[in-house]
């Protein structure tokens, strides 16, 4: 097993160079930093996992040497119980997607994550709020894609009409010809003019 210090010092280590490469995200909630948090547990392989609904903004400044440069990091802080076996805290960025330094406490003392779950802990992705985005993104891009399959299949059905022929297709050799229509009935002659009457003077 692990010392705490030397493994909450690696984490936050580790974990700044992810969280400050991910400051273009969007921002969580402090109910995103509890679901990350409860999923994270999860996914090393805790149940029974209950998070604090007191969830606290602050700032994060790793304590290695090597990012004593770094600006300190936004971070919601979060308090998790397991049933029956210890706490730990999780401190999430707030424009990330990864914690970037964790407390944990077995309760018979020393540290809860093994060394396998602390790995798990450390790569361990999630931001609730980029998922929204995308899923908010998701319905007008595919509207987006459709019309433009839809201009394109005008355009073609255009393109294709322009082309038609204009005039019907050549008669086949050998097809029989229709008779040509029978001419117009001639007509009447025009009636004699009326005789004329001898005056009688």
């Amino acid at each position: 097993m692990r010392g705490r210090r030397p493994a909450t010092w690696l984490l936050a280590g580790a974990l700044m160079v992810t969280a400050t490469a991910c400051g273009s995200q969007p921002a969580m909630t402090r109910t995103d930093a509890r679901t990350f948090a409860r999923q994270a547990l999860a996914r090393v392989g805790f149940t029974g996992v209950t998070v604090d609904r007191t969830v606290t903004l602050a700032s994060y400044r790793s304590p290695d040497p090597k990012f004593r440069t770094q600006k300190p990091v936004p971070v919601w802080q979060t308090h998790s119980t397991i049933d029956g076996q210890g706490t730990v805290d999780l401190y999430v960025p707030r424009k990330g997607n990864s914690a970037v330094f964790v407390r944990d406490e077995a309760t018979a003392g020393g540290p809860l994550l093994t060394d396998r779950q602390f790995k798990l802990l450390r790569d361990f992705r999630l931001n609730p709020a980029a998922d929204r985005r995308d899923d908010h993104l998701r319905g007008p891009k595919i509207a987006a894609i459709a019309l433009v399959i839809v201009v394109a299949a005008a355009a073609l059905a255009a393109v294709a009409a322009g082309r038609a022929p204009l005039r019907p297709p050549p008669r086949e050799e050998g097809a029989p010809t229709e008779p040509p229509p029978p001419p117009p009935p001639a007509l009447p002659p025009p009636p004699p003019p009326p005789a004329e009457r001898a005056s009688v003077l």
